[in-house]
């Protein structure tokens, strides 16, 4: 694996160093990891406030076609 050196604060190092992990990188690693996550649901949360705003047909006729694909994955899984 290629790595690379990057230059941060003393204090960012040591607040790297402080969470413990074996190593500075697995530490970044999850924080990116949990950052990634967080910015996945802050859309999700995103997308289900405009699915609200839609009218009332448009919001049924989604859930049918959002019900039509999990009875197909269920029936993959048989």
């Amino acid at each position: 694996m290629d790595s690379t050196t990057i230059k941060v604060s003393v204090a960012t190092r040591d607040r790297i160093r402080s969470f413990g992990g074996a190593t500075h990188e697995e530490t970044i690693i999850e924080a990116l990891d949990l950052l990634d996550a967080r910015e996945f649901w802050a859309e999700a949360d995103v997308a289900a406030a405009f699915v609200k705003t839609l009218p009332a047909e448009e919001q049924a006729r989604r859930k049918a076609e959002m019900d039509e694909l999990d009875a197909a994955f269920d029936a993959l899984d048989g």
